[in-house]
């Protein structure tokens, strides 16, 4: 087995576009089984005032806790506004950015809080029913889907991208 040593949380990535926010046990692009996931430096890169979706409907592929990357590829297939800009993402020469699922928001909320507005909640890229989505809070950690927090909201969004553990001993 092989060890692999990792910056702290919170270290900035030269090369990668953005901070070590968390580690994470999921298929990474290259097929490895754990990834880091990156979040980008605020500027140009931090939606306000956006909405999930301003259409109630469940689209398909988009409900899993812990991809994604997945999630956001289907929201674009569906042709979500949120998505659009995100996946039109080129940030320090990386073009491979997405919403992250609800489980990824919580493990940034646990690790990396600080890179996040304490005073708003941040969409993910799960939905929960045709009407809602889940969201995190970074003051308080909270994650939820409530009527409060509709497809139509207008909350924050992050992008965040991933690379494999393998990075950090290349």
């Amino acid at each position: 087995m092989r060890t692999i040593t990792l910056p702290a949380l919170g270290s900035f990535i030269t090369g990668q576009g953005g901070y070590l926010g968390a580690i994470i046990r999921g298929a990474a692009a290259d097929g490895s089984q754990d990834y880091a996931v990156i979040v980008p430096e605020e500027e140009g890169a931090e939606l306000k005032d956006v909405a999930w979706s301003q259409e109630y409907a469940i689209i398909e592929g988009a409900s899993s806790k812990t991809d994604g990357a997945a999630n956001t590829a289907a929201m674009a297939a569906a042709g979500l506004e949120l998505t659009k800009h995100i996946t039109s993402l080129e940030l320090h020469g990386h073009k491979d950015w997405y919403l992250p699922s609800a489980g990824e928001l919580r493990a940034l909320s646990a690790n990396v809080s600080d890179l996040f507005h304490f005073d708003d909640y941040y969409w993910s890229s799960t939905q929960y029913s045709r009407t809602t989505a889940w969201c995190q809070d970074f003051e308080h950690g909270g994650s939820n889907y409530y009527h409060y927090h509709c497809k139509g909201s207008e909350l924050r969004a992050r992008p965040v991208r991933k690379i494999p553990l393998s990075h950090f001993n290349a």
